[in-house]
């Protein structure tokens, strides 16, 4: 078997309204937050010796994150290079610049050479070695409608046919590459998407008009043992017969409080062809609490507020 820790959304950098600075480093708390759960991730990686991880996209809050929170992330996913452990970085709608074109906050990565790493900013099939033998990953990053469509084939439609129409031209190119698949080699499907079916949250209001969302038999193919995703940040099994499983492993830390009351974390999978278990590996991170506090009626608002927090 194959092991495999799959992530996404990390979106470090983000959040640092919620946060304050730390005056003994310097840097905002929620930064350090992010950091510190991206390090249990890898922790975990090490420790278990895992052969692969993947990463689903939204690496950065956008495409040009500050040098000193690439330096954040880069020096954990080092962590992962000088152990050998081959691993892929998807691109998602935030890594990617406003035109939609490229991944600049990660190809970095491929222009330096760095060992063992491979950047997917196309669709397209990569045969990666591991400890434990051969895996076939399929990545696809988000794709928007201008990747596939130019604006005069698109012109007098319907958002509804354009969705179709776009639908169909990704069918025939994913097509493509599932003809060039060895069959004997286990084969993952690694996209940043929306689905059909999928229960969304924050997201839903981060790629309005930019993407498109793409139906759930599209990705449940007998080729596929398994379909890692990315991009919702809510953590969920699309294809309840498992057959193959599509896993949103979901965010790594709350980005905001529509995602309260969400649980957190990352999915370990073992693998071979035509067999696979994975499981959800919840983390700890910092709590978000809604405080509803009545102040219309009260002399001392303040007074009312700190005493509420008080409770907390």
């Amino acid at each position: 078997m194959i092991k495999i820790l799959h992530l996404s959304d990390i979106h470090m950098g983000s959040g640092f309204s919620h946060g304050r600075i730390n005056p003994t480093t310097g840097l905002n708390t929620r930064l350090e937050d992010f950091v510190n759960t991206l390090s249990i991730c890898i922790d975990r990686a090490l420790t278990d010796a895992v052969d692969m991880v993947i990463f689903g996209g939204d690496a950065f809050p956008d495409a040009t994150p500050p040098p000193y929170v690439q330096q954040a992330f880069a020096s954990q996913f080092r962590r992962l290079m000088d152990a050998n452990i081959p691993t892929v970085l998807l691109v998602g709608n935030h890594d990617q610049h406003s035109q939609g074109q490229g991944g600049a906050s990660l190809n970095i990565y491929r222009t330096l050479g760095v060992p063992g790493f491979v950047v997917g900013d196309t669709l397209t099939t990569h045969c990666i070695e591991t400890r434990n033998g051969k895996v076939q990953v399929i990545t696809l990053p988000w794709l928007t409608r201008s990747t596939l469509m130019t604006r005069q084939e698109t012109e007098g439609s319907s958002l509804a046919q354009v969705n179709q129409l776009l639908t169909e031209r990704l069918r025939v190119v994913l097509e493509g590459e599932i003809r060039h698949l060895d069959p004997d080699v286990p084969t993952i499907l690694l996209a940043h998407l929306m689905s059909d079916n999928a229960t969304l949250g924050a997201e839903r209001f981060l790629a309005v008009g930019k993407g498109f969302t793409l139906p759930l038999s599209l990705l449940t193919r007998p080729c596929f043992d398994y379909v890692a995703l990315g991009h919702v940040h809510r953590h969920q099994n699309l294809n309840k017969s498992n057959n193959p499983p599509v896993i949103y492993p979901g965010s790594i830390e709350r980005v905001d409080f529509s995602e309260e009351k969400e649980d957190k974390g990352y999915v370990m999978i073992e693998l071979e062809r035509g067999k696979v278990e994975w499981e959800f590996c919840p983390l700890t991170v910092r709590t978000f609490r809604t405080i509803e506090v009545d102040v219309s009626k009260a002399d001392d608002p303040q007074g009312v507020l700190m005493k509420a927090i008080a409770k907390y």
